[in-house]
């Protein structure tokens, strides 16, 4: 259940990081909120942490194809290569704190 909600809180903020880079140009801020929003989900769902990437970070190239920007948006690519990464981070720490927690 808590994977769930983690999986759908991180389509919502896929959604609204997607809007987000539609109206600003404020790329340092963009990425820091992908990095962080995509590492803290992840430690909720550090199974299902490549989920988490690509709802963080799937619906930036989407929108950018639709609207138009660049037929392949760079921009895109880096947003979900950042997402990966962040929650790659959070599984990992999510996994090292269960593993050194005293029994």
């Amino acid at each position: 259940m808590r994977d769930a909600i983690a999986i759908l809180v991180a389509l919502a903020t896929g959604v609204f990081l997607a809007r987000y880079d539609l109206n600003t140009d404020d790329t340092g801020i963009e990425v820091g909120l992908l990095l962080i929003a995509s590492a803290l989900l992840a430690l909720a769902a550090p199974k299902r942490w490549w989920v988490v990437a690509l709802c963080v970070g799937l619906p930036i190239p989407i929108v950018e194809l639709v609207v138009g920007h660049a037929p392949i948006p760079p921009a895109g690519v880096v947003a979900l290569g950042v997402a990966v990464v962040g929650a790659l981070i959070g599984s990992v720490i999510a996994r090292a704190s269960r593993s050194s927690s005293p029994a």
